[in-house]
């Protein structure tokens, strides 16, 4: 048997599978106080039974959870449930997580859509206003070659302003007139000179436009390549949001199946749990009467001296080892610790398991936890009584009320009740509580 920790309620919950198993189908016979075996052997055998059905009753709160192989099945397919729920529970929160990057990401690309354009818009401004200088550029281009030409025209019809000023100045009466008249010339030469610089100075400023619109045009195309090339980043970030809002979709879908598959199986669990529980309270009252035969039986024991009792007892399998000793461990299925009450020999199917020592089999029945068992008492020694417990066994070759000698044939190996493989489960009880078996062996 295995003693497992659990909590309180558990332990209640199954406080009575041990005791069931232990003496569920029991066959416990009322040994011939004649015999001289009996005497001794008789009163004893009930009394390790008493005490070793209420030290499996204490225990009862684990062995339960290696109870049937109904429920065994039913706790892997619970695992296997949970597996997948953790799995599915795995992939939901990696969808959410990616559901949030895309839409973050999403965010942030809108608002850098929002600043392109703004930037855009800032350059097809700039380059409107380019373009309006450059026009007002060339009006005034066009106005100054205008006033060119109206000047040129009037050279034409008067004469050049040079030929006349020295025209007047050969008609001049007085060195006054010639001042006066070169002062008029110096003025109209100054204001020709003037025009042609105004005409030269606005057809350089016009070229400078010139240039500002084609820096503001090429500017304006950068911005519009850009805020396309976004455009594109921007659409393939919303088609990512969209495909993480549909995984998020299927995931939660997919959750809500594994969770009712897990909460299937875990109902399942319980359910046979419960029909375990009812079972083994149903055989719980065996109890009661081993230890009424205990009462009856107590006066005839009888003991026997030896020496040392290390080594007393020979191993229960020949030519064999121990698979998973005394002691405590972890529990071979939820990973727990708890103790393991006897020695697991390695025995491949049919090998003949024997008598330690001389005994009587005071008891053969079948267990749904330990499958087919033999107990043997050895009586009483030094002032304790002995008994071994034979588990998992096949068939047997010796039955109750039969005394075997030392080395004989008592059961063979086997995996019957709760057992992956051929093995022997064997457990020496002192006074009706397990020790360990190579403490005598």
């Amino acid at each position: 048997m295995r003693s497992f920790p659990r909590t309180l309620g558990r332990r209640r919950l199954a406080a009575v599978t041990l005791a069931a198993v232990a003496v569920g189908g029991l066959a416990v016979p009322i040994v011939d106080p004649a015999l001289p075996w009996a005497s001794a052997a008789g009163g004893d055998k009930l009394k390790q039974k008493q005490k070793r059905v209420h030290q499996q009753v204490q225990q009862a709160g684990s062995d339960l959870d290696e109870s049937s192989a109904q429920l065994v099945a039913a706790t892997k397919q619970l695992a296997a449930a949970n597996k997948v729920l953790a799995a599915s529970r795995a992939r939901l929160a990696t969808a959410r997580a990616n559901l949030v990057t895309a839409e973050q990401s999403l965010a942030a690309a809108k608002v850098e859509d929002q600043r392109m354009q703004a930037a855009l818009a800032a350059a097809q401004a700039r380059l409107a206003q380019a373009r309006a200088d450059l026009d007002k550029g060339q009006q005034a281009v066009d106005d100054q070659k205008q006033k060119v030409r109206d000047t040129f025209a009037d050279m034409v019809e008067q004469g050049d302003p040079r030929l006349l000023a020295f025209g007047a100045l050969m008609h001049a009466e007085s060195p006054e007139d010639i001042a006066r008249q070169q002062e008029l010339n110096d003025t109209v030469l100054s204001s020709q000179s003037a025009q042609y610089q105004s005409l030269r100075t606005a057809e350089v400023l016009l070229k400078v436009r010139a240039k500002d619109v084609k820096k503001a045009t090429d500017a304006v195309a950068v911005q519009r390549q850009q805020a396309a090339d976004h455009l594109v980043v921007v659409q393939g970030l919303e088609q990512q949001a969209t495909a993480a809002r549909d995984a998020v979709a299927a995931s939660v879908a997919e959750d809500a199946q594994a969770t009712a598959a897990a909460q299937t199986a875990r109902q399942a669990a319980v359910r046979i749990k419960q029909h375990d529980v009812a079972v083994l309270k149903g055989l719980k009252a065996r109890e009661d009467k081993i230890k009424q035969q205990i009462l009856a039986l107590a006066h005839r024991q009888r003991n026997r001296q030896v020496g040392q009792t290390s080594g007393m007892f020979l191993n229960p399998v020949s030519d064999t080892y121990v698979t998973s000793p005394y002691g405590w461990r972890k529990h071979p299925i939820y990973g727990y610790w708890g103790l393991h009450d006897g020695d697991d020999f390695h025995a491949p199917c049919g090998v003949p398991e024997r008598a330690v020592d001389t005994g009587k089999v005071i008891s053969e029945y079948y267990s749904s936890v330990w499958g087919n068992r033999l107990y043997l008492s050895l009586g009483n020694i030094n002032g304790h009584n002995y008994t071994v417990i034979y588990n998992h066994i096949s068939r047997y070759a010796a039955h109750v009320g039969q005394v075997v000698g030392r080395g004989e044939t008592v059961a063979y190996a086997g995996t019957t009740g709760w057992s992956t493989a051929c093995h022997l489960h064997f457990t020496v009880l002192r006074d009706g509580n397990p020790v360990d078996p190579q403490s005598v062996l």
